[in-house]
Order: structure tokens, then C-alpha cells, then sequence
């Protein structure tokens, strides 16, 4: 098997499904990342394992120990009111940094120049900062000042809705039991 050459930030959910997808489709020989943050809905890192196993996907598991509240995690707020102002309900403070930066780390040290993650345009909607085009560029501009490679972070999906993105996997082979998605209530 080929060398792999691209890292996917991949939760289970439907925009990392996606880019799993069309990973592949392209010819990378994609490497996963699937981080276990403490998350309530552990079902899509199940999930995301099940579908990088039937694929012949390296993937790796990391676990980050933190007591960060948000409504994603097992330290949310009880009283069910926003903890952040002005941003999502859903936010976690800092988890795209923290991830990007765990995505780096592991990309430099397997010698793969280019991340993926799954923003899309959504997620700018819903008030997700660490989801924008200006954060990736951010981004970008910090990931050249600290690796020893250049190493950029890609958002292919950022200026695609969901509803778009739920279209185009509607053409393709997905199985949408091979989706979970940790913003969901039940």
C-alpha cells in the first residue's frame, strides 16, 4: 500500500464521512485521526472506527482527558443554559486548535504535508469560530511559524452547506449508517 499522504481530522460525522469519501476517490491514501474528547455521544468515534476498519483506513485513536464544559461533553452545564456567549450551543472552547494541532504533530512525524477537517459552511452559520475560513488561515500562518515542515490545514467543504453536502452523499456509495452525529439530542 501507498505511503500515506494525507491526514483526516475524523469524528464519524457526516462532513468527515464525506471527505473520508472524497479522499479516496482522489487517490490519497489517507490516515485518520479520531480523537476521544470526552464527548457525550461516544457512538461516532465507534462508528468512525467501524467504517476505517471496512475501508483499510489507518486510523489512530486519541484520547485527550479534559474537564472542558460544553453541551458536547460530559462537563456540560446542568442547568441547560449557553455557557459561551455568542457562539453555539454546541461549542467546545479551543477543540479545533487542540485538534489541529494533535493532526500536525502526527502528520510532521509520519511526513504528510496536508491536513483535512471537516468545516463546512454550516458551521459559520452556527456560529462555530473555529470552523471559518479566517480561523484556517490563522491557522495556516501558525502551522508555518511552529512546524519544522510545511505542513497546511484544508477545509475542502467550508463553503458547502450540509444540505449540499447531504445531496452529493446521496450520489455516492455512503451508507448513512456509516454517519453518527454527536450534535444529535437523542
Amino acid at each position: 500500500m501507498n505511503e500515506h499522504n494525507l491526514v483526516i481530522l475524523y469524528s464519524g460525522g457526516l462532513e468527515s464521512r464525506f471527505l473520508l469519501e472524497l479522499a479516496i476517490k482522489l487517490n490519497y491514501n489517507p490516515y485518520c485521526v479520531l480523537i476521544d474528547y470526552g464527548q457525550k455521544h461516544i457512538k461516532e468515534l465507534d462508528v468512525a472506527e467501524i467504517v476505517c476498519t471496512k475501508l483499510n483506513v489507518m486510523y489512530e485513536i486519541i484520547k485527550i482527558d479534559w474537564s472542558i464544559k460544553s453541551a458536547l461533553t460530559s462537563a456540560h452545564n446542568s442547568d441547560g443554559e449557553d455557557i459561551y456567549k455568542g457562539v453555539s450551543h454546541w461549542y467546545v472552547p479551543a477543540r479545533n486548535l487542540i485538534f489541529v494541532s494533535i493532526a500536525a504533530a502526527i502528520a510532521e512525524s509520519h511526513g504528510i504535508d496536508t491536513i483535512w477537517f471537516g468545516a463546512s459552511y454550516d458551521d459559520r452559520l452556527n456560529l462555530f469560530p473555529d470552523c471559518y475560513q479566517e480561523w484556517v488561515v490563522s491557522m495556516n500562518e501558525l502551522l508555518e511559524k511552529t512546524m519544522s515542515t510545511k505542513i497546511q490545514l484544508l477545509a475542502p467543504l467550508c463553503g458547502m452547506s450540509k444540505h449540499l453536502i447531504e445531496q452529493v452523499i446521496e450520489k455516492t456509495n455512503i451508507d448513512l449508517k456509516e454517519v453518527w452525529s454527536g450534535y444529535r439530542t437523542e
